[in-house]
Order: C-alpha cells, then sequence, then structure tokens
C-alpha cells in the first residue's frame, strides 16, 4: 500500500511538472511572437519609402528626414578663388650691382668692414697706391704746361697741345679721378699717390671680396651689393591653379617671423614651365622691403585672391563626381529628385561654378546626395526596401509580407511540449 502510495506521488509530481513546462514554453512562445510583431511594426512606422525609376529618386517625408535631405537653389554668385601656398623670399636680381677697380694698384685703405654694411652712391670704398694714377698725373700736368707755353705758337701747334691736354684729361677721368679733382691738380700742380674708389651704386655688402693689401688690377671686383630696399619672393602653385593666375595680381604674404603682420606683393613672372618632380609652376612677386623686415632665403605663406566673376553656382556638397561623370540631383518637387550631368568650372568659397546643364533657381539636394546615388544603384533597394521602406509601393510591399509566414517556424515546439519535447528535456 505504502509502494502504491509513493508511486501516485511521483507521478503526480511528474504530471505538475510537465504542466508547467508546457504552460512556460507557450507563453514564452506567445510573448516572443506578439513582441517581435511589435518590433517590426513599430520598425515599420519610423522607417520611410524610397522608390526609384530610372534616374528619378521618390522619398517620402519619412525617408526624407532619415535620410538628412537639404537642397539649396541655384543662383548666380561673384565669386573669388583664394590660393593658398608657401614660398621663399629671394634678392631682387635686378638690383644687385658689382664695385670693380677701374685701376691698378695696392689696396693700401679698406673702408668697407664686413657683409651686410649698407653702401650709399659715391662712399669711399677703398684707398689704392696706384703707379698708373701717377704716371697720369704727370702728363697732364706736362700737357697742361705745353698748352701755356705755346700759346703764342701757331694755330697748328696749338691745336696739337689742346688734344693732348685733352687726352691726358680723360685718361684721369678713366681712372677715376673726378672732375673736381682734376681742377684740384691743375692749381696746386702737386701729384697725389693713392686714388680712393667710390661706389657708383647704392645697397648692401653682399659679398666682400677686397682685403687691404691685395694688388688689383683693372676690372677686378671689390664688393658685390644688393638693394634690399625690394624683394623677391618665389611661390609654388599647383598646376589645377595655373588658370587662376596672371601676372599683376596682387598677393598677400604672412610670416611666421611677425605674427599679425601681413605684406603685400605683385606677380611680376610666372614660369612658363612646370616642375616635374612636384608638379608646381614657380611664380616670382615683387614685394617692397623699405623697412628690411622680409630677409632673404626666409619661408612665407602665400594667398593670391582670383576674382572668377559671376557665374551659375551650386555648393560644392551637392556635386556627386563619379570619376567619369559630374552629377546633381534636382528637386522636381517636395518628394521627387532626378539624377542630372552637368558641366563644372572652378571652386571657390564652398561653391563650385555650373557651366551647364542647370538653370537659375531650380533646388538641387546638397545633402545626402550620396546616400541617395548609392542606393539607386541597387535598383530597387534589395531587401532594404523591404525592411525600410514599409508599403510604398508594391515591390516593396512584397518582401514586406515574406518575414511574417516565416515566425510560424518555433510554433512547432509549443505544439509537442507535453510530447517528446518533455521527454527529451527530462
Amino acid at each position: 500500500m505504502a509502494e502504491w502510495s509513493d508511486k501516485k506521488k511521483k507521478g503526480l509530481a511528474i504530471a505538475v511538472a510537465t504542466v508547467v513546462l508546457a504552460g512556460g514554453s507557450y507563453g514564452y512562445y506567445i510573448y516572443h511572437t506578439k513582441y517581435k510583431a511589435a518590433s517590426h511594426a513599430g520598425h515599420q512606422v519610423q522607417s520611410g519609402v524610397m522608390t526609384m525609376e530610372g534616374d528619378t529618386v521618390m522619398l517620402d517625408a519619412n525617408a526624407r528626414a532619415l535620410a538628412g535631405v537639404q537642397t539649396a537653389t541655384v543662383a548666380k554668385r561673384s565669386l573669388t578663388k583664394e590660393i593658398r601656398t608657401t614660398g621663399k623670399i629671394a634678392v631682387n636680381e635686378g638690383a644687385k650691382s658689382l664695385v670693380t677697380s677701374r685701376i691698378e694698384g695696392r689696396i693700401d685703405e679698406l673702408y668697407i668692414a664686413a657683409d651686410g654694411q649698407y653702401v650709399e652712391a659715391g662712399q669711399a670704398i677703398a684707398s689704392v697706391y696706384s703707379p698708373d694714377l701717377i704716371a697720369a698725373q704727370e702728363e697732364y700736368l706736362l700737357a697742361l704746361d705745353a698748352v701755356e707755353k705755346m700759346r703764342g705758337a701757331s694755330r697748328d701747334i696749338v691745336q696739337a697741345n689742346n688734344r693732348l691736354l685733352e687726352a691726358a684729361r680723360q685718361k684721369l677721368a678713366l681712372l677715376n679721378v673726378s672732375e673736381g679733382e682734376i681742377e684740384h691738380l691743375a692749381h696746386t700742380r702737386s701729384t697725389t699717390t693713392h686714388s680712393v674708389i667710390r661706389s657708383p651704386f647704392s645697397g648692401t655688402v653682399t659679398e666682400k671680396i677686397a682685403l687691404p693689401g691685395m694688388y688689383i688690377m683693372r676690372g677686378d671686383k671689390l664688393l658685390s651689393l644688393t638693394e634690399l630696399s625690394t624683394v623677391w619672393m618665389y611661390a609654388d602653385v599647383y598646376e589645377k591653379d595655373i588658370a587662376s593666375i596672371n601676372v599683376g595680381q596682387d598677393v598677400t604674404v604672412t610670416i611666421p617671423s611677425y605674427p599679425g603682420e601681413t605684406f603685400n606683393g605683385r606677380i611680376i613672372f610666372i614660369s612658363p614651365v612646370v616642375d616635374d618632380a612636384t608638379r608646381t609652376v614657380k611664380v616670382r612677386v615683387e614685394m617692397n622691403n623699405a623697412d628690411g623686415k622680409l630677409k632673404p632665403n626666409m619661408f612665407v605663406t602665400a594667398v593670391i585672391k582670383a576674382p572668377l566673376g559671376e557665374s551659375l553656382v551650386v555648393p560644392a556638397s551637392a556635386l556627386l563626381d563619379t570619376g567619369t561623370r559630374k552629377v546633381v540631383y534636382v528637386a522636381q518637387s517636395e518628394d521627387t529628385f532626378v539624377k542630372r550631368d552637368i558641366t563644372v568650372g572652378q571652386e571657390a568659397e564652398g561653391f563650385i561654378q555650373v557651366l551647364s546643364g542647370l538653370q537659375p533657381n531650380e533646388t538641387v539636394v546638397t545633402q545626402a546626395t550620396f546616400l541617395i546615388d548609392s542606393q539607386t544603384k541597387l535598383g530597387s533597394f534589395g531587401g532594404h526596401a523591404g525592411h525600410g521602406s514599409g508599403g510604398g509601393s508594391s515591390a516593396g510591399s512584397a518582401p514586406a509580407a515574406t518575414p511574417a509566414p516565416a515566425q510560424p517556424a518555433p510554433a512547432s515546439p509549443p505544439s509537442t511540449p507535453s510530447g517528446a519535447g518533455q521527454h527529451s528535456g527530462h
């Protein structure tokens, strides 16, 4: 009797456990099915409809909001292209000069201390002992005496003496003796042994060749001078920007050494050759340097502003460049957009010139252009259309309907929990 009671209790426990498991499985199935259906429905409510016919794309309000579609009106606008590049300050080659010797002799005194010293035109450079100068002075004095002593001679003799005197005067002038010094020589009849060499130009000494005690010949270089009141700046402009630069354009320069200051220049030369390594063109800019702040070999940042004139433009973000085509999406209505090929010009200030393909007051998509175009490449948008488009078209609703019948797949477990499924679990 006790054994039968134990069997009865054990059977009752198994039955209760089976009922509990069956109820739990069924409850899980009901909850899971309703939750997924609600989730899917909510997703369809939040998603938008996007359809395509050829190059025409239609987006409902939800699709436009999700994609972040923005538009702008095509209009005419005056643009100024800003070309920013780097450059380097250089000496003005047209302001270079050499101080050379006109006489032969020995430098006894040199009045230039070092490179960098500024020299004015007419300033004394060196004092040179010159036997040639002494001989030329003596010749002049002899010719002067002959003229004075032979004043009463025949006309031919007087003319010959005058010619000799003029030749002696010219010889002194060629030896860098001034008219005043020649007059002084004629008045005092006293020769000098040294000639003072003076600079014929103004400028900064960039190379000092002369040294005290050096013996120099006619034509020997003594100094190299450069007038730095104007300097050149060489900038590198990429070949894509060549069409925007011209001789005479203004250039603004900034230098890290002088923060907050700007320097102005003007393009005076554009190289006819493109550098094969850097694909740039050298542009020469002339700059005023009266205050001497611009030093040769300084690195600078240059900005060239090139007016492009008034033309039809669209925001740069509206253009989709495929590599072979330049396209935009034109809004035909609030929810319809058509792909259109256009011909573009230059880009500046965030806009691109439109040479053909658009008319004033048309509206183009400026944001989500790439997203729209990428979706059109998928044809009818594949499974994305069904998942996110809800019921925008018959093509779109068909995929949306197919997931629903797939849901009963879990229905088989709830129908068997009290049998084989439970036994398997047990």
